[in-house]
């Protein structure tokens, strides 16, 4: 993802240590660099207070400190981000959020919106991702149809142990199977190097339509991963007219 503090231009590292700024600056920073900035002092505080072990009061100290850290983080991915320089600092700092553990989901629907809206995003039907991506299109399109086939089947065996029998169509075995390609169909599509904002837009879509159902699943992780690196890439490219220097992929 872009390094905050080459990028964006608002100084912040996610080492720990507050950014020195002066308060008329950080008053005519955005939101999101406000909610960053917040985040560094605080986890800076907290670990100088956890580095104070003869502290008295240390442990509900620190129990503060991290419940506002995480509101903190929370915040983050709350902020309003109406340009793209806000959008990618937005997106790195969420990235880095999700990988650290802070956060389970950093791709809100506002999140998507403001990814879209910083990409001039315009055609977002099934036959434009078809004409631009057809593989990442046909990996889409697998990842409905095995929804559609896992929803079926888990209604199947759920119907048939209230009347209380069996069914060898729809048994437990079954049930594994769908879960296991849908899993791997996931993960495909997470794997897959979206090239268009049409593109970063399905995977978005697939997120969305997939969290409320199978937010478990390892592979939605790598999904929201996927996403925000690909956006990371797209938005760079728009920016400076070149590839970013940073790596397209983590998951694997």
């Amino acid at each position: 993802m872009l390094r905050r503090d080459e990028h964006d231009g608002s100084g912040y590292s996610n080492g720990g240590e507050s950014p020195q700024q002066s308060p008329r600056r950080s008053e005519n920073q955005g939101a999101v660099w406000r909610s960053c900035y917040e985040y560094a002092v605080v986890t800076s505080r907290l670990k100088r207070v956890e580095a104070a072990e003869s502290h008295s009061g240390q442990d509900e100290d620190i129990e503060a400190l991290w419940r506002k850290r995480a509101e903190l983080a929370k915040g983050i991915v709350d902020a309003a981000a109406p340009t793209i320089q806000d959008v990618l600092m937005k997106v790195a700092m969420t990235a880095s959020l999700l990988s650290e553990g802070e956060l389970w989901v950093g791709l809100t629907p506002q999140c998507l919106e403001e990814c879209d809206r910083a990409l001039a995003q315009e055609g977002h039907g099934e036959q434009c991702l078809k004409a631009l991506e057809p593989e990442l299109w046909a990996l889409c399109q697998r990842v409905q149809e095995q929804t559609a086939a896992l929803e079926a089947r888990w209604d199947c065996v759920n119907e048939s142990e209230e009347a209380g029998g069996s069914n060898d169509s729809c048994d437990g075995f079954s049930l594994a199977m769908a879960w296991d390609e849908l899993h791997e169909s996931v993960w495909s599509v997470a794997r897959y190097e979206t090239m268009t904002a049409v593109g970063l837009r399905a995977k978005g879509k697939m997120f969305s339509d997939l969290l409320a159902f199978f937010s478990a699943m390892d592979g939605m992780f790598a999904l929201q991963d996927s996403y925000l690196r690909d956006f990371d890439h797209l938005a760079y490219r728009r920016l400076y007219g070149k590839d970013s220097p940073m790596p397209r992929r983590s998951v694997g």
